[in-house]
Parts: C-alpha cells; sequence; structure tokens
C-alpha cells in the first residue's frame, strides 16, 4: 500500500480534516430538518380581521432520525482516531520501533491514567506523558471528556442521545408587506378566510446534547482542540 503522508502526524490531520466533512455534513441535516418543520408546521390564523397569526405547532413528524446521532458519532470517531494516531507515532519516535496497543487515554482520575499508562502510553518518554496527562479531564480538559463519552458508547453501546428545540416564528403576508425582506422558509398555509396565504417560517432550532450543550459547537471545540495538540507535538516529528 502506498504511503502517502510526508511527515508522521499526516494521517492524524487528514483524520480531522474527515471529522471537519462530517461535521458540516451535520450541520447541512440540522438545517434540512429545519426545513421540513418549517414546511410542515401548523399555522393558525385568527379568522376574522387582522387575520394575523395566532398560534404556530410544530408537526407530527420532527424529521429527527438516526442519521444525526450517527454523523456526531463519525465525527467523534475521527477525532479519537487522530488522537490515537499521535500516540502511536509518539511511541514510535520515543522507543524507535513501533509498539502495539498504544491509545489516547482519557481518563476522570489520576489513578486510572498512572495505572493504565504502561499499557496505552508503551515506551513513551516522561515528558511526553506529562504533556498527554495535561490533557486529561482530571486536570480540567473538559473538551476531551466529552469526547471520549460520545465516542465510547457510539463505539461500543448505543447511538449518541440528545435532544432538540425547534423555535417557530410566522410571519405572513396578511400581515407585512415587506415579507420578502424577512428570513426564513417561504411556504403557503391555508387561511380560513382568504385561502392561501404566503408566509416565512423562521425555525430556530437547537440540537444538543442530553446536558444542554448545542451539539455543533460542541464538536467544533473539540475538532479544534485536537487539531491544537496535534500542531503542538508535530513540530518533533522529523
Amino acid at each position: 500500500m502506498s504511503d502517502y503522508s510526508n511527515k508522521p502526524l499526516d494521517p492524524a490531520f487528514a483524520r480531522i480534516d474527515r471529522a471537519g466533512e462530517h461535521l458540516s455534513e451535520l450541520d447541512r441535516h440540522i438545517q434540512e430538518i429545519a426545513r421540513k418543520q418549517a414546511h410542515t408546521c401548523i399555522i393558525h390564523f385568527n379568522p376574522n380581521p387582522p387575520y394575523q397569526v395566532l398560534q404556530v405547532g410544530l408537526p407530527p413528524e420532527t424529521y429527527v432520525g438516526m442519521r444525526l446521532p450517527i454523523l456526531v458519532g463519525e465525527v467523534c470517531y475521527h477525532l479519537r482516531g487522530a488522537l490515537d494516531y499521535l500516540i502511536f507515532e509518539l511511541a514510535k519516535l520515543d522507543s524507535g520501533v513501533e509498539q502495539k496497543g498504544t491509545q489516547f487515554p482519557i481518563e476522570n482520575c489520576p489513578n486510572r491514567f498512572w495505572g493504565n499508562a504502561p499499557r496505552m502510553l508503551v515506551e513513551i518518554n516522561a515528558t511526553h506523558v506529562t504533556q498527554i496527562e495535561r490533557l486529561q479531564p482530571y486536570n480540567g480538559c473538559n473538551w476531551a471528556a466529552l469526547l471520549r463519552d460520545c465516542s465510547n458508547p457510539d463505539k461500543h453501546r448505543h447511538l449518541i442521545p440528545g435532544k432538540g428545540v425547534a423555535g417557530l416564528t410566522v410571519h405572513s403576508s396578511l400581515e407585512r408587506n415587506d415579507l420578502d425582506r424577512i428570513t426564513g422558509f417561504e411556504r403557503y398555509a391555508p387561511h380560513p378566510t382568504v385561502g392561501n396565504v404566503k408566509v416565512k417560517v423562521h425555525n430556530a432550532i437547537s440540537v444538543t446534547f442530553e446536558d444542554g450543550t448545542p451539539v455543533i459547537y460542541a464538536l467544533e471545540e473539540i475538532q479544534s482542540e485536537v487539531a491544537k495538540t496535534l500542531r503542538q507535538f508535530n513540530p518533533e516529528f522529523p
């Protein structure tokens, strides 16, 4: 098989790039969910003048299926892989030969970190081990904890749970004469008195992890921090 990399960490950076592609796809998927919700939400008008929008309800189908957590899992898979690649290359750099069983540890307490270090950080020197320890959740590295908490269940047990909120705002041509300047998804909605009415539906959708952290924001932060970690180690490699 051909070796397409110029430097040892190039494959790890390629993993980050691939995570970014999945992240962009995830963002597009969320926007598609917003579009579908906007086009099928239930709009109730006042049947009497001034015929304004009285109530907006979510459609029976929320359009949030398994694809969303699968994309989240794919982003985490590549970011976790990038860190594992880093550990593999550090072990090879420090020992002069490839080491088996290496892995980037993510632990909540020092005892577990040092207990797993001989197995995961095989032949990595003390300076590099200290640098890796600084990236542990028990040292305040929250992004590493979130990456672990997302990637472990996705790999071994189940899709990553989450939740979402849709904030629907509707403006109609009966109320505004500048509808074309309003941001939102354009559609027509049945009015009980005047027939179909042009409306703009703005859907401020928010998809979060179970603790309320916005999914896109959190994954972008993890991606940034993993890339930063690789850049910090990259100058050490020939």
